[in-house]
């Protein structure tokens, strides 16, 4: 509880990916750089949190793209530094879904897409 205020605070978040198999899905994020926790399935890399549930029920597995459309993320990620981060993926394996590139919005982005096929993106302001 936020003591000053006396109120309740959301402190953080994390997203739910199901995987069918959640070891090789923590060995991809792991490989890219990420701390994970094998007990839990939680997987974090600075600022971003999300956890890995297995399931045997494939209908469980529903990643936005390709159901939404061509540009479809499952998480969206504003970073400072995308070019030494897309390096850092791209050199580590990661399965770009998308190159850097950039937007009609301003923004230098790129995404990554894990073995479920959920796709996160990650992009810096070109605006100041």
């Amino acid at each position: 509880m936020d003591i000053q205020n006396n109120r309740p605070s959301i402190l953080n978040a994390a997203a739910i990916f199901f995987a069918t198999n959640r070891q090789n899905t923590l060995n991809y994020y792991s490989k890219l750089g990420f701390s994970c926790n094998e007990s839990f399935g939680f997987v974090q890399l600075d600022g971003l949190e999300f956890i890995v549930h297995e399931t045997g029920n494939l209908d469980n597995i529903r990643p936005n793209y390709p159901t939404h459309g061509p540009e479809a993320l499952d998480l969206f990620c504003m970073v400072q530094g995308v070019e030494e981060l897309y390096d850092r993926f791209t050199s580590r394996g990661a399965s770009i879904r998308f190159e850097l590139r950039i937007s009609e919005y301003g923004m230098k982005e790129f995404a990554i897409q894990d073995p479920d096929g959920y796709s996160i993106g990650f992009g810096e302001s070109l605006i100041d």
